[in-house]
């Protein structure tokens, strides 16, 4: 992970930038279109991307326009960066943020910080609980399908813990009773950030194993932040660091 750049996506709009991608070498792992005919020149970089191993998707100009920057929506976008459905061993080697949610059980909560972290740019998320089918589909509902474009990976805490030791990355959890404020934390190393459930926080255990805990701090009565601000304000740190870094 050394060296690498911390932002690992980026929004490639229209054929000709698409098409200089893919003559680059790029990797290219969703390409987004306007559902309807397609011009020539947006069915040739399609057929193109689709021979390559890209997933299609195609979109409404709705979704298109909130896909898109600007007041006009793109006829067709593309996400250049690595694979959306690795490993989990494949995602902790990765640069960026890793975020690690175990026992959240409210959709919106989930659904807020996966959008948050693929919007800031984070390397991927792994959701540490048994979720229902249809519970996981509310949940990336919330988050507005951000699943498409980066890893949300299911699997148990422990499973977390072993890949990210492996890695190499730092394991920091995010509970009231650390002692470091988030923006004293090495949040620029690699690492995975453990949040814990809305009632129970992080187990025990999986606490013990942390290499530090981090806390917000607060002057409020109320002893806590909703798990969503607080993901929040990690993520915002630590893209603000990557920003500067990159």
């Amino acid at each position: 992970m050394a060296g690498e750049s911390k932002l690992l996506r980026r929004r490639v709009v229209g054929p000709e930038a698409i098409a200089a991608a893919l003559d680059r070498g790029a990797s290219i792992p969703l390409l987004v279109c306007r559902r309807g005919d397609l011009a020539p020149e947006i069915a040739a970089v399609v057929a193109r991307a689709r021979a390559l191993g890209s997933e299609i998707r195609f979109a409404s100009e709705r979704e298109l326009l909130r896909l898109s920057e600007g007041a006009q929506a793109a006829d067709v976008l593309a996400l250049e960066g690595p694979s959306t459905r690795p490993s989990l061993g494949e995602l902790m080697g990765r640069a960026g943020l890793v975020l690690v949610l175990v026992g959240l059980r409210y959709p919106g909560n989930v659904g807020f910080i996966v959008r948050a972290a693929e919007v800031a740019g984070a390397a991927g998320i792994v959701l540490a609980e048994s979720w229902t089918r249809a519970e996981r589909a509310s949940a990336m509902r919330f988050a507005m399908q951000a699943d498409r474009f980066f890893p949300v990976l299911d699997a148990t805490a422990e499973a977390a813990v072993d890949a990210a030791r492996r890695a190499g990355r730092r394991l920091l959890a995010l509970e009231t009773e650390g002692a470091a404020s988030p923006w004293s934390a090495a949040l620029e190393a690699p690492c995975a950030v453990f949040l814990g459930g809305e009632a129970l926080g992080i187990p025990a255990p999986i606490l013990a194993g942390m290499d530090a805990c981090l806390r917000i701090p607060m002057h409020g009565f109320i002893p806590s932040y909703n798990v969503q601000a607080a993901a929040g304000i990690v993520l915002g740190e630590w893209l603000r660091r990557a920003c500067e870094t990159d």
